[in-house]
């Protein structure tokens, strides 16, 4: 029985042997992605054009700061032309205190109402194009600070507004921690996008606004490695806190970019859907991105305490 036992042992093991000797290295060739132009341009009412432009990254590749700071496109590359009926502004690029700290900006003209804007992006010989509208936004009525849940200073903003009869209109909502923050951004959670068709003409109510933050994860990441700040306190606002929110109104065009940006956004890793591509308004071959004009009212407030918010303006 013995001798039975050993005998298997030994024929098992021949089997493993030949099964590891017939292994071999095998090396994939991981696809690359094809690189493509990012866009990122806005013209605001009263304001110079800014547009930033990057190039997109390989989702196998190494990221360290020396790779993402060659994402960026300086001005030594890419010529960028702003045009207003028959007037062209070459934007300058210049530094700025957000990622990806260069911004192509414009010295020429300032945004104003009901005026159309057309983009001309030139870059390895290649142009890309986009035309845009600031059409006129409408004042925010009234703002609240709403607690969450049985925290005593943490909560939440909410906005409303009163829509025109015209169907049709596009909101975007950013925020701004006044003293802490140098720009106007989306919430953390939640989308920051709103149309009039379920309430033309009516009452809006725009619930939860959150903090916002800057959209880049590696430089969230590595901005600050002792940060200790909890969940809630990035997210929240809380008593004591001066708040600017800003309602823009903005093209059916820039709408129907951002809705494609969270319908992909949401899809994206659901095996049970197709994940949606992003409607980029940018007319060109290999181009992510928007052009957007908009127009914005701000409001910008202490919050007191829960039952008292102090307009500022």
């Amino acid at each position: 029985m013995k001798q039975k036992n050993i005998i298997s042992v030994i024929i098992i093991s021949l089997i493993l042997i030949s099964i590891i000797s017939c292994v071999k290295d095998i090396t994939v060739e991981l696809p690359r992605a094809t690189e493509k132009l990012t866009v990122e341009g806005t013209i605001e009412l009263n304001e110079f054009p800014v547009v930033f432009l990057t190039k997109n990254s390989s989702y196998f590749d190494a990221v360290d700061t020396a790779y993402v700071n060659n994402l960026i496109i300086g001005s030594n590359q890419a010529t960028v032309i702003v045009s207003l009926n028959g007037l062209h502004d070459t934007l300058s690029q210049q530094p700025v205190s957000r990622w990806p700290y260069y911004a192509f900006v414009g010295s020429k003209f300032k945004g104003e109402l009901n005026t159309f804007y057309d983009l001309k992006v030139i870059y390895n010989g290649n142009e890309y194009t986009s035309t845009t509208e600031i059409r006129d936004t409408v004042a925010i009525d009234s703002v609240g600070f709403d607690r969450l849940g049985s925290l005593d200073s943490l909560g939440l903003i909410t906005i409303r507004w009163q829509d025109p009869a015209t169907m049709g209109d596009y909101y975007t909502i950013y925020t701004k921690h006044v003293g802490k923050q140098d720009w106007f951004y989306r919430p953390y959670f939640s989308l920051h996008l709103i149309d009039d068709k379920l309430l033309n003409g009516s009452s809006m109510e725009f619930f939860p606004i959150t903090k916002g933050y800057e959209r880049n994860e590696y430089y969230n990441d590595f901005k600050d490695p002792n940060d200790t700040t909890s969940l809630l306190d990035k997210v929240c606002y809380k008593i004591g806190d001066t708040v600017s929110v800003k309602l823009s109104k903005i093209d059916n065009n820039s709408y129907q970019f951002w809705s494609s940006w969270y319908r992909n956004m949401i899809t994206d890793g659901n095996p049970f859907t197709n994940p949606a591509s992003v409607k980029t308004n940018i007319q060109g071959e290999n181009v992510n991105g928007h052009w957007i004009g908009r127009a914005s009212y701000i409001s910008t407030f202490y919050i007191v305490d829960t039952a008292n918010i102090e307009m500022i303006y």
